[in-house]
């Protein structure tokens, strides 16, 4: 079954397991208490995983290191989150699996959640030759949230010759806020960016452009670059990847981290929360995805180039 959706990556909602409430705030850990997160851990990988024999592999793992005593000097849970990432991305190869300290919170970046960003939108500005650029942080956000910063910032670009939408410090976020942004850099007729699959429910999410979002579009008919980074990440790789694949903008810059499988965040006891990635992400050009390889850039250069590289290129391209 499939859904029609706006577009996009990450989390789509919260999962939770029951903690024994003594567990919970008490940090310190003990062989048995170990042990329990461990369990912990194997369980929701096992339920939720989108791959369920990596799933089986991570836990196996995490069982065989507690069994040969690499873990009996840990004795709190914020030095064990780190340990537990490290050892389950050494078998799954995926950067969204993750413990982290504290309970479930937004979606993005390679903790699973975005920190930092107020608004989707950073510095803007209209460079010399009529190139409209665009600084977006996060997709961290519900579409409601940021509709109408969206619509005023893509609006005042509209006009110009050629655009730069700048992700080197994005992290990902909400799959409808990337559906928001990508929707102004498309034409009149929905476009098919991506499909997710979901294990949990067995389904298949197909996500489009929105033709009928507010306010002036860029369109389809002019240039769009893509900066990106080494920090670019989930929802922002998407974005840099759909827009890609159907040959819509440059990708300029630095091939982004390769997190390509959507989740979720799971209560664990002892004030912890485990990131589960439960589907994968199957793009309609290619039929995969960059999760572990990174989006690669057309034009490869620092990041810290990429700005002045990709303006130039597009003042060439406007003046030919």
């Amino acid at each position: 079954m499939t859904r029609r959706l706006g577009i996009g990556l990450l989390v789509l909602g919260i999962a939770t397991t029951s903690a024994c409430p003594a567990q919970q705030g008490d940090t310190r850990l003990s062989a048995g208490s170990r042990q329990t997160l461990i369990d912990s851990i194997g369980s929701a990988l096992k339920g939720r995983y989108v791959f369920p024999d990596v799933a089986a592999k991570m836990e196996a793992d995490l069982r065989a290191r507690a069994k040969r005593g690499e873990y009996d000097a840990v004795t709190d849970a914020s030095s064990f989150a780190p340990i537990l990432t490290r050892d389950l991305q050494s078998v799954s190869h995926d950067k969204h699996v993750r413990v982290r300290v504290g309970g479930p919170g937004p979606g993005g970046g390679p903790a699973g959640r975005v920190d930092g960003p107020t608004g989707a939108f950073g510095r803007t500005e209209r460079l010399a030759g009529d190139v409209a650029y665009v600084e977006i942080l996060s997709f961290g956000f519900g579409p409601e949230e940021i509709r109408d910063e969206t619509s005023r910032v893509m609006g005042e670009a509209a006009d110009a010759k050629a655009l730069i939408l700048d992700l080197r410090k994005n992290g990902g976020g909400s799959p409808f806020a990337v559906a928001l942004v990508a929707s102004y850099v498309f034409g009149e007729k929905p476009v098919l960016l991506n499909s997710l699959y979901f294990r949990p429910a067995n389904r298949t999410d197909d996500f489009y452009t929105d033709p009928g979002v507010s306010g002036k579009k860029f369109g389809a008919g002019k240039p769009v670059y893509v900066l990106t980074s080494s920090r670019t990440f989930s929802g922002a790789e998407e974005f840099a990847y759909d827009l890609q694949t159907q040959k819509r903008a440059t990708i300029v810059g630095e091939t982004t981290g390769g997190g390509a499988n959507p989740g979720g965040p799971v209560r664990l006891p002892y004030d912890l929360t485990l990131f589960v990635p439960t589907g994968r992400a199957i793009n309609p050009v290619t039929r995969t995805n960059w999760e572990g390889v990174g989006v690669k850039p057309d034009v490869a250069v620092s990041a810290d180039s990429a700005l002045d590289v990709a303006h130039g290129l597009a003042v060439k391209g406007t003046t030919k």
